[in-house]
């Protein structure tokens, strides 16, 4: 009763000395009625109580933790990934090369598979060889730095190994699955499978002698085998639930993959081009036998990106894109992990509508890709000096990271800057809205991924959805838009994305969908992106200077823009230069926040900068104003 009378005081108060109203007449019954016949909520506390909705999706059979580590030297090597490491480096001390990065994987993979099930106190970690903040931060929050052993070479063989391996030794089966990366590069991605179906580790036919003199046998020959035999032999011993995407010639995800039992398809035969062939009318074959929703791990290079993604997209399931090492430690008991971590949001009673002018917002590419928010988002953007200045919004796939990494995600929601807005990006992983689902039941796949992205973002005062589509401006998009926003009330806004030829294809239009009270929600589309497109300047794609002028020349009537600043676009300092393509020259450093300054900055004076949150409220504001003050009056 207390908090209510003090609620009521102050919402008194706020109603009487600010001016935040203007000269619009309140369009509301409530008013009318009596401000004492609704009990008045504080709008900053619009949020849900952690709890598990069924939301979450990621793997996790991880549920003990080791007592002490050793380290797998190979993810720290730059050759990691080489298959053409001579015979013999095993022991030697020299690249060790991919064939040791699989033989390194699959000993990590069984020994999580040993500690989950508390069969062993020893741990494998891999660490990444950039010593970026979320694997400090796991070192930390696990304590590996007292009970740490860094291992070089064969970890199985090592004199001296033993009686420090916590049962590791009496775990292992002295097998092994043979692969031939050289002459068939498939036979790695098939041996990761047949590594959790048999728990044998992945010897290469180079290293072969040295393991069979040492009493292992093959239990499983790989070297002639395709990743469709992989797929014909192993799917029935497959979990559903998941899928990785792996590369051939790379070793990344394979731990993640053996530990959770999932199967490991590449879709190019040869690395990083298509022209050895694909796995097309497998990878299809695959997806269509994924359980609803699921997650599809890792990415595929040598392709357009739409060629995978959107086969993933038509199935209902999500691509999350990311190559990390030791997931199963980083995701460990995830579910009871999540803690009440609220992005920081504005007021939307506080903004002065009354303010003239013109109105942009800046906000970051790439937020889809979760490793990314692992390796680098922080450290090279949200940083940045300049991002509180422009007010630069990230993109972040929010619902995939409190799960993966419960204690990264703690630390991205810890780090956000004071006027920046976090985006949930794109719901649950990268898909194309007007794809989703499309080879399955389109409604009920929508539904089902809406209500749990909607879960993670209310748990977390998450309040602006990123979509990307191949039209953001179909029937088929706003099909989804609707979905999303049917399974939030909560939900603001939605900014909208063209995959390609260019993210500001919607040129800036305002489309709207209606919430389930009635509501009308913006789904904004960019009106540019600041992206370096080297010699020439595209129509809504180009320098900091280029996008300056065109803002400056919109019209009136375009009084809202939205800016997409390309993440992986660096931009040279020409001073007070205006020129349009000078900023495109080779070797610039320039990119992020510190990009969008170099565009606000040549702005008029009539353009106020503001973050996406208020973009989106001054929108509703400009253009709903009846229903928005309605709906404003009912906090405080």
């Amino acid at each position: 009763m207390k908090k209510t009378l003090i609620f009521l005081a102050a919402a008194v108060i706020s109603f009487i000395s600010c001016d935040r109203w203007y000269d619009t007449p309140l369009d509301d019954d409530r008013f009318n009625a009596g401000i004492n016949d609704v009990e008045p909520k504080y709008y900053l506390e619009q949020y849900d109580p952690i709890a598990d909705k069924g939301q979450f999706w990621h793997p996790d059979r991880m549920a003990n933790l080791p007592q002490l580590y050793y380290e797998l030297y190979a993810t720290s090597l730059a050759n990691r990934n080489d298959p053409n490491v001579p015979n013999g480096s095993i022991t030697a001390g020299g690249g060790f090369g991919l064939q040791y990065h699989l033989l390194c994987q699959s000993f990590a993979g069984i020994n999580d598979r040993a500690v989950a099930e508390g069969k062993i106190i020893a741990g494998a970690w891999m660490d990444a060889a950039n010593g970026v903040n979320s694997y400090k931060n796991k070192r930390n929050e696990l304590k590996i730095a007292p009970n740490w052993i860094v291992w070089t070479f064969d970890p199985m063989t090592n004199p001296g190994y033993l009686p420090l391996d916590g049962g590791m030794m009496d775990q292992i089966n002295k097998t092994f699955v043979l692969t031939d990366v050289v002459n068939n590069p498939e036979s790695g991605i098939v041996a990761v499978v047949a590594s959790h179906v048999y728990e044998s580790v992945i010897v290469d036919v180079r290293d072969r002698q040295y393991f069979e003199d040492r009493g292992y046998t093959m239990i499983y020959d790989a070297t002639k085998k395709t990743t469709r035999d992989s797929w014909n032999e192993f799917k029935d011993k497959c979990d559903n639930s998941a899928l990785v995407v792996m590369p051939v010639h790379t070793g990344e995800l394979a731990d993640f993959a053996i530990a959770n039992g999932l199967f490991v398809i590449n879709l190019n035969k040869k690395y990083n081009t298509a022209e050895g062939g694909q796995n097309t009318e497998l990878f299809k074959e695959v997806l269509a036998w994924l359980k609803p929703n699921s997650p599809v791990y890792g990415w595929e290079p040598g392709v357009g990106e739409d060629v995978f993604v959107k086969p993933v997209s038509e199935s209902g399931n999500m691509m999350v894109a990311t190559a990390d090492f030791n997931i199963p430690y980083f995701s460990n008991n995830y579910k009871n992990k999540q803690k009440q971590l609220l992005a920081n949001v504005i007021n939307p009673q506080d903004i002065d509508y009354s303010k003239p002018g013109k109105f942009v917002s800046f906000y970051l590419s790439d937020g889809p890709h979760l490793g990314w928010a692992m390796n680098g988002l922080y450290e090279n953007y949200i940083s940045d000096a300049n991002t509180d200045t422009v007010k630069m919004s990230f993109g972040v796939t929010m619902s995939n990271l409190c799960q993966m990494d419960p204690t990264q995600f703690e630390f991205i929601m810890n780090s956000q800057p004071k006027n920046s807005t976090y985006i949930e990006s794109f719901g649950g992983g990268y898909w194309y809205s007007d794809d989703f689902g499309k080879a399955k039941n389109r409604p009920e796949l929508l539904k089902s991924l809406a209500e749990k992205v909607a879960a993670h973002m209310r748990q977390h005062r998450v309040k602006v959805l990123e979509q990307i589509a191949h039209d953001p401006k179909s029937a088929e998009a706003i099909e989804a838009y609707q979905a999303f926003v049917d399974a939030n009330d909560q939900l603001e806004g939605i900014i909208a994305i063209q995959y390609a030829p260019s993210y500001a294809a919607g040129s800036g239009d305002i489309l709207w969908v209606t919430n389930k009270a009635g509501y009308d929600i913006p789904v904004i589309t960019v009106r540019y992106s600041i992206w370096n497109f080297g010699a020439v300047n595209q129509e809504r794609d180009g320098t900091p200077a280029y996008v300056a002028h065109k803002l400056n020349s919109e019209p009136e009537s375009s009084k809202f823009s939205s800016v997409i600043v390309h993440a992986w676009s660096n931009f040279t300092d020409i001073g007070d230069s205006d020129d349009e393509l000078a900023e495109n020259a080779a070797g610039g450093t320039i990119r992020g926040s510190s990009a969008a300054r170099k565009c606000a900055d040549r702005l008029d004076d009539n353009i106020n900068v503001v973050n996406i949150q208020e973009l989106i409220w001054r929108i509703r504001m400009e253009y709903r104003p009846e229903q928005t003050q309605k709906y404003l009056s009912e906090y405080f």
